[in-house]
């Protein structure tokens, strides 16, 4: 699985219509546009268990493997008005992944079933619409479904992000457990990626009791409308058509798979 993809099936329906909560903001007028910009930090954690399984006896590897960074760091962006949101990369943050890093990524990769790489996810709120654009075996896709909800279950605990007091919420995707940490201070039925549907702005994701994203800004001003433009780079697919092409391509991994044996000298380079 690529590292910047937290679950297989990046088109998981996971959030709810009510997008967003017609109420102020703190320090906003009642006539005020809903409206902000959210910066999250991303970690990604690395795993490199099928190349231990296959390779594991090789000490050269064991020591290879010892020495590769265990997390990584994007800067993500949400910006959104009363009408759309686009959650996406920051470009200006992006640092360069160190080529033995990516090798191992590679092979990693190259031994388990491909996922999607969620990279820009667009909301229309007024027609009830979420628009993914997802990269998938080096070719890229426009999904486009409706926005569905979940069921979170909310719990009673309490922390701080930034300055705002987060309430917990969880549900099970894919055999992981999720928990949000939403804020009801903020009245905005958001949050990174394809997270939302929660009475309150997601400052805080956690997948199998690691932090998957938390914010490290809020602001409240409208974003520039060149900022929150709809990706329409890609193939456009439904999500059905989406679902039968990973199901193809995985079935052409395993046919092409068989016989092959990786050279553990591969990843030393």
């Amino acid at each position: 699985m690529n590292p910047t993809t937290l679950f297989k099936g990046a088109t998981t329906r996971i959030v709810t219509a009510a997008m967003l909560v017609s109420l102020a903001l703190p320090g906003m007028s009642a006539q005020d546009p809903l409206a902000g910009t959210i910066t999250y930090q991303q970690v990604l954690h690395y795993s490199f268990e099928n190349i231990e399984k296959a390779h594991g006896d090789n000490q050269q590897t064991q020591d290879w493997i010892s020495s590769l960074p265990k997390e990584g760091i994007t800067v993500q962006v949400l910006n959104f008005n009363s009408k759309f949101a686009l959650f996406e990369e920051d470009d200006s943050e992006k640092e360069a992944t160190p080529d033995r890093l990516q090798r191992a990524l590679l092979a990693e990769s190259s031994l388990k079933p491909a996922s999607p790489v969620v990279q820009k996810v667009y909301h229309d709120f007024d027609k009830n619409q979420r628009l993914e654009q997802l990269e998938y075996m080096t070719r890229i896709f426009l999904v486009q479904s409706e926005i569905e909800a979940v069921a979170w279950k909310l719990g009673s605990e309490k922390k701080k992000v930034l300055e705002y007091t987060c309430m917990n919420a969880t549900v099970t995707m894919e055999n992981q457990e999720i928990v949000a940490w939403f804020s009801p201070e903020i009245p905005v039925s958001l949050g990174p990626s394809f997270f939302g549907g929660l009475p309150g702005l997601i400052l805080a994701v956690e997948r199998n009791g690691e932090t998957a994203y938390v914010a490290t800004s809020v602001k409240f001003s409208p974003p520039a409308e060149e900022s929150m433009v709809k990706p329409d780079k890609g193939s456009k697919v439904t999500q059905e058509e989406f679902v039968a092409i990973q199901e193809e391509k995985e079935k052409e991994r395993k046919e092409n798979s068989q016989g092959e044996n990786s050279q553990g000298e591969f990843f030393h380079r």
